[in-house]
């Protein structure tokens, strides 16, 4: 995909990443680490409900993977000395606040949990949300791998929240999945 992928507009004046940064500000996920290009524009970027609550971090080696960007956003996370962090896709846009709601309650519930995750009926990934003993592992992570295989890893114990629908898996990596979430977003909003 040419360009910037979270400023292509699901709907007029809706970016595709504002609207899961949007729904975590609203689900008591606090405070938001956002990690962002060097060369991200952001023109995708809403303004914080609450200034306080958000930060954004530039990832200067985002281009050698998701790794480096995972390593940055819990690097920046360390100063707030968090019990556990939630990482989720500003490309999947139909996550919920909901969604991230229940990831923090039942690991409140459950806080022996090494993480609590999504699934999307067949692999765990994210968003997730992972406890401190997971930290260790996360900053090991290289290349253009993902949380999702820390998840896959036997040793952590780990719960799995369903989600309420099968769309909150739904990411955009391609020009064809833009135009099948954008059409998908036009249903669920119109």
């Amino acid at each position: 995909m040419g360009g910037s992928k979270i400023s292509r507009e699901l709907s007029p004046g809706v970016p595709l990443g504002s609207v899961a940064l949007r729904e975590l500000e609203h689900s008591g996920v606090a405070p938001l680490i956002v990690v962002v290009r060097a060369d991200d524009p952001l023109d995708w970027f809403p303004p914080a409900a609450d200034p306080i609550l958000r930060r954004t971090e530039i990832c200067f080696n985002a281009d050698q993977g998701m790794s480096f960007s995972l390593r940055c956003g819990l690097n920046a996370a360390m100063s707030y000395q968090p019990d556990a962090v939630v990482i989720a896709l500003a490309d999947q846009p139909f996550v919920t606040a909901a969604l991230f709601s229940r990831l923090l309650e039942t690991y409140r519930r459950s806080p022996e949990l090494d993480y609590v995750a999504c699934t999307n009926g067949v692999d765990r990934m994210v968003p997730a949300l992972f406890s401190r003993t997971v930290f260790p592992a996360l900053q090991r992570l290289e290349g253009d791998r993902g949380a999702a295989r820390i998840l896959r890893t036997a040793g952590y114990k780990g719960r799995i929240v369903e989600p309420e629908s099968p769309s909150f898996a739904k990411d955009v990596d391609t020009e064809t999945q833009l135009r099948e979430v954008q059409l998908e977003w036009q249903r669920l909003t119109t």
